[in-house]
């Protein structure tokens, strides 16, 4: 695919925004949580880690040589589990209080594997590919 590096680039800054929208509704830790402002639930600061991933990865899209292709496989498959990981976190119910999802966390998820899928197809450019 020809426009997967833009697609990833789209997504990848979707992952961005997402860290700081709403992702689950607890009345006893805070109220709104997102990634990047847990309130008093010790969840820490998730979307640090997102923030870092998806700068890398659209570093790496941008620069589209065949060895910021491999790094980012590489890092594409941590973006997923560190997605999973969150994901189980935020919506576990825990000692009978289950939380609300909301929208960012579902954008999140979307966001993620939209970039996940665009490195997993790169764009077949014969002259950035040799000895790179």
């Amino acid at each position: 695919m020809k426009n997967s590096p833009y697609i990833g680039i789209i997504f990848s800054v979707l992952v961005v925004i997402s860290v700081f929208m709403p992702w689950v509704y607890v009345s006893s830790a805070g109220g709104l949580l997102t990634a990047m402002d847990t309130g008093t639930s010790n969840l820490g600061k998730p979307g640090i880690l997102f923030l870092f991933f998806a700068v890398w990865i659209f570093v790496n899209m941008a620069i589209n040589r065949l060895w910021s292709k491999r790094v980012n496989l590489v890092l594409g498959a941590l973006l997923m589990a560190w997605m999973v990981r969150n994901y189980i976190l935020f919506t576990h119910c825990e000692a009978g209080i289950c939380p609300d999802k909301r929208w960012g966390l579902y954008l999140n998820v979307l966001a993620c594997i939209g970039t996940f899928i665009s490195i997993l197809f790169p764009p077949d450019d014969p002259h950035h590919d040799k000895n790179a």
